[in-house]
């Protein structure tokens, strides 16, 4: 798997292969994430399957300045960047695309990220999930999204939550199981067995 900067894209671009892409935090790579993932490796060979992820957390960062010390204190990131590549490698991704999320980075309008997002990497197809936003403001949802990937020509589709129970699978649940020593079911919602909480 290549790993590459949004930096380093203007250099290395896509080519001429489309890529099928999906966008997230992917804290924890849990079971929902796996499943935005199954979507695009489904795209090879003919599209290469990519991830545009962050290299921290946003909202221990840049969004919550003020909460950056309790939260990475108290919770921190479900895995180290090092294990959610190697996972990302692992479910057959072949580009990760690394965004620093500056303050620069954060004031973006959605349409701009979603044209350099074209520009840069070529896209064929993008599965989103349904609570995805992008852009200053969360100024861009799924639908919005997905109807500017319509109007560009490429297919983006938004993929429906996880269940585990009547509720989703989510980073949040994950976190609450574990303050609360459930960690088996930490582990189902993260479809592998739970090894703890990053502390790097």
């Amino acid at each position: 798997m290549r790993i590459l900067s949004w930096e380093e894209l203007k250099d290395a671009p896509a080519g001429g292969k489309k890529t099928a892409v999906t966008i997230g935090v992917f804290d924890g790579i849990h079971r929902g994430h796996q499943e935005l993932i199954r979507k695009i490796t489904g795209k090879a060979p003919e599209m290469i399957p990519t991830v545009l992820t962050f290299r921290e957390n946003p909202k221990f960062g840049v969004l919550n300045p003020q909460k950056e010390g309790n939260l990475r204190d108290f919770e921190g990131d479900i895995i180290s960047f090092k294990e959610k590549t190697a996972l990302f490698s692992g479910l057959g991704v072949e580009l990760c695309v690394i965004i620093d999320f500056t303050r620069n980075f954060s004031t973006m309008k959605g349409r701009f990220f979603f044209e350099e997002l074209c520009a840069r990497l070529n896209p064929g197809y993008a599965a989103i999930g349904r609570n995805f936003h992008c852009g200053y403001g969360r100024d861009t949802g799924a639908e919005a999204f997905k109807a500017l990937a319509d109007a560009s020509g490429f297919t983006a589709e938004i993929v429906e939550p996880v269940l585990e129970g009547a509720l989703p699978v989510s980073s949040s649940r994950i976190r609450a199981a574990f303050r609360e020593g459930r960690f088996e079911e930490a582990g189902l919602l993260l479809g592998r067995p739970y090894s703890g909480m990053n502390k790097e």
